[in-house]
């Protein structure tokens, strides 16, 4: 069992990695007729109440899933079934709790959210919509989390599935209907719900919150749906633990005073973030109007908001790769706990593995934007917004090339709190969060520089965080990191299939489609660098069959 533990982590990753790859093309498609239906305008009251929601959710789905998966396969490892019994029924009072707790700040906070920090006092509608959700998914992490800890990655993925599924066909459905009726009901009384209006931007005014709060019904619905499919599953799976009397009050203090570091690592880390973003926005004020207006060709009027727009569409697809990889920095969890807990000699060469794989798929999902960043604006925004595709190129060309950091941060730390070092996860938050805004002020406010200093002051942050955790886990365990294999291989196969692509692609011929080049350059890119890794040794044929 213990020679398999490298195989079930490789397995597990690629589960929950297909999951997210499927969930992210969900929620693309849903994207595009969603905006069709509730606008531009319907889809700011979405920001707001997601912009609300975020904090309340990594507070309460960063740290206690975290601390139930750990001591989950940690107690696994040992073979202590009845603690592994008391973990499960305590993390279910627990986590009933937590959700009824930010399901109540939601409700609580989402009047003078509205009102007072988001100006939007319409959004509350769909701020109350979605604050059901947040008491599902905590409920629905105690039984993924649970699963995780068995490194069992199955109630994760399907319920992700689900969710996002449930998302799309609900809140388009949703949608559709509450803006077809409320129309129809202000062409034939000169009203909505009541409220008398006289033109069609006033129908719209009390059209689009309405419409906004029943499309957000639809991820209230896929939390319930993913919370009933993970809790059948767990019970189902999970029906061979002993039936003695278990002391759950202890396991509920575990849980408790286990995840007191990682609550803390988690609201440093969110202010890190809110830290970056606000500076951002306010640096790029710092710029010349005039001088914005020139080189992003729009009026000095609006610019700021307009610069970081482009900032926000370029964000989209950055975020993807670190959204991608971080199935393996969720599967690391139980895998380095286990190996841990139970004294492999191997444990080193897990970690190598890990972060290579991590390494691996960073570096060429940097290569793919660094490459048809063009392509993929063009395709998303050509029709209509060709100004977008003009201005967002280059800021995403550098998110692509400095891509690596944000993603195997996260890794580095998910590993690191799986070995119990989450506050020593505080202290590299806290100092990347006062870099980022120095570089922030030094760059962004330079009217050549602007936006574009974000890439930079994000490459230096997150790497800080990266190094830092890695020196934590190697001083800790006195695991030894293969420099070469982790980082030096895999980027020199990333860099040769961006240049062996680039040389390709120029000498493809012009009478074909620019849909069938870049079609063929994906193509080329993707089999010259899995060709390359293996070549390297990176990637191993027995390593590939592991997957079943």
């Amino acid at each position: 069992m213990k020679n398999s533990i490298k195989q079930r982590y490789i397995t597990s990753a690629f589960i929950l990695l297909a999951a997210t790859v499927i969930v992210k093309i969900i929620s693309a498609v849903y994207k595009i007729p969603l905006t069709n239906y509730i606008g531009a305008t319907g889809r700011g009251y979405f920001s707001v109440a997601y912009n609300l929601c975020m904090p309340v959710h990594a507070l309460t789905m960063g740290a206690f899933p975290l601390a139930l998966t750990r001591l989950v396969s940690s107690f696994e490892a040992k073979g202590d079934r009845l603690k592994v019994k008391a973990l499960r029924i305590a993390s279910k009072k627990l986590f009933f709790v937590v959700g009824l707790i930010g399901f109540g700040f939601m409700v609580i906070m989402a009047k003078p959210y509205a009102n007072i920090i988001s100006s939007s006092p319409k959004s509350i509608y769909t701020i109350l919509a979605m604050a059901p959700s947040v008491f599902f998914c905590c409920m629905c992490a105690a039984h993924r989390a649970f699963a995780e800890g068995f490194l069992d990655m199955k109630a994760t993925a399907i319920s992700q599935t689900i969710e996002a599924l449930f998302k799309m066909v609900f809140g388009l459905l949703f949608a559709k209907i509450s803006m077809s009726k409320l129309v129809e009901m202000y062409i034939e009384n000169g009203a909505v719900l009541g409220v008398k209006v006289y033109d069609e931007q006033q129908a719209l005014s009390v059209i689009y919150p309405i419409t906004s709060a029943c499309a957000m019904l639809g991820v209230t619905l896929g939390s319930i749906a993913g919370y009933v499919f993970a809790a059948v599953y767990t019970k189902i799976k999970y029906n061979f633990l002993p039936r003695e009397k278990v002391d759950v009050k202890s396991a509920y203090s575990e849980l408790l005073i286990f995840s007191t570091g990682l609550v803390g690592a988690t609201v440093v880390q969110s202010l890190a973030n809110f830290a970056d973003t606000s500076s951002i926005q306010y640096c790029l004020s710092m710029c010349s109007a005039d001088a914005l207006g020139e080189q992003y060709m729009t009026s000095a009027n609006d610019v700021y908001t307009y610069v970081f727009g482009i900032y926000a569409v370029a964000l989209d697809f950055k975020n993807l790769v670190p959204a991608v990889v971080m199935a393996l920095g969720v599967t690391a969890v139980p895998a380095v706990s286990t190996a841990f807990e139970s004294g492999q000699e191997r444990f080193s060469s897990l970690l190598n593995s890990i972060f290579k794989y991590t390494v691996i798929l960073s570096a060429g999902g940097g290569v793919v934007i660094a490459l048809f960043y063009n392509d993929m604006l063009e395709i998303f925004y050509g029709y209509g917004n060709t100004d977008i595709v003009q201005n967002a190129g280059r800021i995403l060309f550098l998110f692509g090339v400095t891509s690596l950091p944000a993603a195997a941060a996260s890794t580095s730390v998910y590993c690191a709190q799986a070995l119990g070092y989450a506050k020593q996860t505080i202290l590299p938050f806290a100092l990347s969060a006062v870099v980022r805004v120095l570089l922030n002020f030094l760059l962004i406010s330079n009217d050549s520089i602007n936006i574009l200093g974000s890439a930079v002051s994000n490459f230096v942050g997150f790497s800080i965080i990266l190094v830092w955790n890695m020196t934590v886990i190697r001083r800790k365990t006195k695991a030894k990191f293969n420099l070469l294999e982790v980082f030096v291989k895999p980027l020199i196969c990333a860099a040769l299939s961006y240049f062996v692509t680039i040389g390709i692609r120029d000498s493809l011929s012009a009478s074909m489609t620019d849909m069938l080049i870049f079609i063929l350059s994906g193509i080329i890119c993707l089999l010259s660098y899995l060709v390359l890794l293996i070549l390297m040794n990176c990637v191993t044929l027995s390593e590939i069959k592991s997957i079943k």
